[in-house]
């Protein structure tokens, strides 16, 4: 009975895994809808439809990653990040940057990508209409590192395994497999993105300090997109 039950909570938390992951998909399915009908003036009302659509997706996946996150590791109040937690956050990005470099110029070297297929296909999502641009802008910098750090930080790191190292392996492997790559640098890009993302998480208890560190990456990425 012992083995049984402990499949059916495995399965259980693979089928919640699934589920946030999918939630966490449909935003950008939600765009490419709206660019699709941009130019439909008779699709007006759809479109509306389709950005209030957009913005709820957001609010109910933070609230169920947040919930979930909390049933799992009995964390109930938020944690104030501190100087060492800044510490942890801002050795955590320089890392990414470092890494980030080093992987681009081999792809451009090897593959003669001057950017990864997952910002081409942000940047062709923000080019379909001003009103996506915008969407995409606010819910890349201010929603999606929160959403993301929830499920792929807080959720995941949370559901599997008792290791640390397996832990923030399997969340940088997940982190990297939903982001578009389509050469072995620009995967490992968002790789070690995800790594380093759960490392801090980890480091600091605090998913606060991950979602800081993406707010930041976003931040840059956006800005370099946008000029």
């Amino acid at each position: 009975m012992k083995l049984i039950d402990r499949g059916l909570n495995w399965l259980w938390r693979v089928i919640l895994m699934v589920g946030l992951t999918i939630g966490v998909l449909i935003p950008p399915m939600l765009l490419r809808l709206i660019n699709q009908l941009n130019h439909r003036n008779t699709m007006l009302p759809w479109q509306i439809i389709l950005v209030i659509t957009y913005f709820i997706v957001f609010i109910l996946l933070i609230f169920a990653a947040s919930a979930t996150m909390r049933h799992y590791t009995g964390q109930y109040q938020n944690q104030r990040l501190h100087r060492s937690d800044w510490g942890i956050i801002i050795s955590g990005y320089l890392t990414i940057l470092i890494f980030e470099t080093v992987f681009q110029l081999i792809n451009q070297q090897i593959y003669h990508q001057s950017q990864t297929q997952n910002n081409q296909a942000i940047k062709t999502l923000m080019n379909g209409s001003p009103l996506s641009l915008w969407m995409m802008a606010i819910s890349a910098v201010f929603l999606t590192p929160i959403v993301e750090e929830l499920v792929f930080r807080g959720v995941l790191t949370n559901l599997f395994f008792k290791q640390e190292w397996l832990k923030i392996a399997l969340s940088g492997l997940v982190f990297g497999s939903l982001h578009s790559s389509s050469t072995i640098p620009s995967f490992l890009i968002y790789v070690t993105m995800g790594l380093v993302l759960a490392t801090v998480y980890r480091l600091t208890g605090k998913i606060h300090a991950s979602i800081a560190l993406h707010f930041l990456i976003n931040a840059l990425a956006m800005t370099l997109l946008l000029t």
